[in-house]
């Protein structure tokens, strides 16, 4: 069903920014209309001091994990290709059903500049972080995501973030508050994903992460 396409589409997008090393803290918050329908998909086996190991989050299984790309030899976001970065990363995600997406994924990239096949460049600011990942969904296609993170809450409003599959676009926002909690972290805790003005995911990335669905 399109649900469950969709479903499939915000995990593989969320369980990627769960890879790195975890720690722990409190729940992140989350907005509250969205956090009252949401469904909470219980995180399992992400432990900081197994960084390669598989762990489950809900019915998927992130599996084959590996810090580096043993399948590819380049890496292209939004049409920018052969992309050099500090940390690559794929891995799997199997669902419950038996279906099984590759999703490939690169971060602290060292472009002084993006050059995308149209010709359109992006330069890299030296104080900016980059993520960028991809995967294709057998019903929808290719999919690419890619964030830019001022890496600071001051500089919060130069944040950019979308996933998109060049028809279908949801925009990434990034969450700096834990639950319960006035002041901000200064680096990101998590991200919100957005249709339109509705939130529907989110994912603390710090502790053993969280993930909530819209249903």
């Amino acid at each position: 069903s399109a649900a469950a396409i969709a479903r499939g589409i915000v995990i593989a997008s969320l369980a990627g920014t769960m890879i790195f090393p975890s720690c722990s803290v409190p729940p992140m918050a989350v907005e509250s209309n969205f956090k009252q329908q949401a469904e909470v998909l219980p995180v399992a086996g992400r432990k900081a001091f197994k960084p390669n190991g598989n762990f489950k989050i809900g019915n998927y299984t992130v599996a084959n994990i590996n810090r580096g790309w043993a399948k590819v030899g380049g890496f292209s976001i939004f049409n920018y290709n052969n992309v050099k970065a500090e940390q690559k990363y794929q891995f799997s995600l199997q669902s419950g059903q038996g279906s099984e997406w590759y999703v490939f994924g690169a971060s602290k990239l060292q472009e002084k500049s993006l050059k995308a096949n149209s010709g359109v460049t992006i330069e890299v600011a030296p104080n900016m972080e980059y993520y960028g990942s991809h995967f294709t969904s057998p019903e929808s296609g290719q999919w690419h995501l890619l964030t830019v993170d001022p890496r600071h809450y001051l500089e919060r409003k130069k944040f950019e973030g979308e996933l998109s599959n060049g028809t279908t676009t949801y925009k990434i926002a990034p969450v700096y508050k834990f639950e319960g909690k006035s002041l901000p972290m200064s680096e990101i805790i998590g991200y919100e994903f957005r249709s339109g003005d509705s939130v529907i995911g989110a994912v603390q990335v710090i502790n053993n992460g969280n993930v909530w669905l819209k249903p």
